[in-house]
């Protein structure tokens, strides 16, 4: 049965990451995984100050594993289930012994836990590093989604003369869009270190290193189904070598309820049917813990007000370095077009969780993860790559799929004035600017008219009207110069909000962002720009549009 709830649970997760598409409903909640995940919902809430509607779904996983215990890692878990499925493919045959010292080891997933939310209360937001949700969303994301589509293109060349026999047109002519990522490999070799690490020990991120795993033993000992283990008992030891939690202590008799999954493997391998899970709650008055009536009693959490300080100690100073590393310098140096609706800068780095999933829901692959462009306070948050692709203008997915609403979900309209930057054209790289040749690229197609001609020294040169362009990098995008462009998107003139309306913003400062479908000259005097021409000139018959 668990087995059979781990394969649905990972079918689940890959099938809403799957329809984190330009297609998805509003009804669904492609995020659903990171929006029950209690400790991003914490990191973010005590990051930001403030509650954040979507991450109180995680209350679901609290309730129930104050009910049931830590059955969160041994079911529903992805990323435990990637683990189990990675140990059993390459290490179910081979001989595992526990570490030693297990027992400090045990103690770095606490650390680590009360270490990202001291940060996260200083304000920046660290969990992502670590929590095994955004962790495996990323890898999806930036390798195993890419790589998908490129086996399934390969598949369609090869197949492709068959289905054209076969009159299968369809098919014969289908190909999907390729979509890269920048830190694919990076991603790759960090999940691959964490479905090595079980060849140490089973389970060995969960046992050690998830911080998430860490909040919840805190509150899965108060749970109502618990380990028994009857007076059948003949301590074989069974049990202790099977547990992939290491939760059964040397008196098998007695469970470290905290690190206990539910898994029930323990009672699978008991020769006597000595190991049951039924559902009790009993307090011990003498020890003061939780107990069970056959079950043994509770192993207390071994975490000293020493660890706590230690911890404490190392979130505020990862919170002080974050934003003080040698990378810190280096965020003057680039202008970062954000994703519209994204929050105002400072609110963003505290909410987003880098989870990727606007990244492989974005409909043209314009996003794309950071490196240090915005410091290590920023590594992995999304930026536009303009010059690889436009922001598609019908498309508002992003800010459906974010689950703690960094990027805002908004209507089209909304989204449409939700100004991310302004065009700038850099004449010294500009075909018409630099080289008096004939280029109307830009103007062509541009979605709101905002780029125009005027007629300068007897020439036609492209302007860019700053009050029409919102940023969407089309211009940028099919720019014919090789290499940088000569047309860019910067930041100046976004408009990021943290509540309110654009549409409301936008006519306050007097844009619009309207396709219009009259020519240069009705916008140029629209602008306030004036073609300055001679008499002669004209009387001389029009030509067509960029001629000279």
């Amino acid at each position: 049965m668990r087995i059979f709830i781990q394969a649905s649970s990972l079918l689940l997760f890959t099938a809403l990451f799957y329809l984190a598409t330009y297609k998805l409903p509003d009804w669904l909640p492609a995020d659903v995984y990171l929006r029950l995940d209690p400790l991003l919902g914490l990191t973010a809430i005590l990051a930001g100050k403030e509650i954040i509607g979507r991450t109180l779904w995680s209350l679901m996983i609290v309730g129930t594993t104050l009910v049931i215990g830590r059955f969160f890692c041994g079911y529903v878990c992805p990323m435990g289930v990637a683990i189990d499925l990675g140990h059993h493919l390459f290490w179910r045959r081979q001989k595992i012994s526990p570490l030693k010292k297990e027992t400090i080891f045990r103690k770095t997933k606490y650390f680590l836990l009360f270490a990202f939310l001291i940060a996260a209360l200083a304000g920046i937001s660290l969990s992502y590093f670590m929590d095994p949700l955004p962790l495996l969303t990323r890898f999806y994301t930036f390798f195993l989604y890419p790589l998908a589509i490129t086996l399934i293109n390969l598949f369609l060349d090869l197949m492709r003369p068959i289905f054209h026999a076969l009159g299968w047109m369809s098919l014969s002519h289908r190909h999907y869009s390729q979509p890269v990522y920048y830190m694919a490999i990076v991603t790759f070799l960090i999940l691959a270190a964490i479905i090595t690490m079980s060849r140490l020990t089973p389970r060995f991120w969960c046992r050690y290193l998830c911080p998430l795993g860490a909040l919840l033993s805190f509150i899965s000992p108060l749970g109502l189904w618990r380990r028994r283990v009857s007076q059948e008992c003949n301590e074989c030891l069974k049990c202790q070598k099977a547990c992939p939690m290491g939760a059964v202590e040397e008196n098998p008799k007695r469970t470290h309820l905290a690190e206990c999954i539910q898994c029930r493997t323990c009672a699978e391998v008991c020769p006597q049917e000595a190991i049951t899970f039924p559902a009790s709650f009993a307090w011990n008055k003498a020890s003061g813990h939780p107990t069970s009536a056959k079950g043994g009693e509770y192993s207390a959490i071994d975490f000293s007000r020493r660890g706590f300080l230690y911890s404490a100690g190392g979130g505020l100073t990862l919170a002080f370095l974050a934003d003080r590393t040698p990378f810190t310098p280096l965020k003057g140096r680039y202008q970062l077009i954000r994703p519209p609706g994204a929050l105002p800068e400072t609110d963003f780095l505290q909410t987003c969780i880098r989870c990727g999933e606007c990244m492989k829901s974005c409909l043209t692959n314009t996003l794309q993860p950071c490196f240090w462009e915005s410091g290590l306070t920023g590594f992995w948050t999304p930026k536009m790559d303009l010059r690889f692709a436009p922001c598609e203008q019908n498309c508002n997915v992003c800010g459906k799929v974010c689950p703690t609403q960094a990027i805002r979900s908004l209507p089209l309209e909304e989204k449409t004035n939700a100004k991310v930057g302004t065009a700038v054209l850099r004449k010294e790289m500009c075909l018409v600017w630099a080289q008096d040749k004939l280029c109307l690229i830009c103007d062509e197609i541009c979605p709101y008219n905002a780029i125009v001609f005027r007629t300068v020294e007897g020439y036609r040169r492209p302007f860019v009207i700053a009050s029409r362009c919102n940023g969407c990098g089309f211009c940028e995008q099919k720019c014919p110069i090789q290499g940088d462009s000569a047309i860019i998107v910067v930041p100046s003139g976004e408009i990021r909000l943290k509540e309110g309306s654009y549409i409301k913003e936008a006519q306050k400062l007097q844009l619009e962002f309207k396709p219009d479908p009259g020519d240069d000259k009705f916008m140029l005097e629209e602008s306030g720009f004036k073609e300055n021409l001679s008499p002669a000139e004209k009387t001389q018959p029009k030509k067509p549009k960029g001629f000279l």
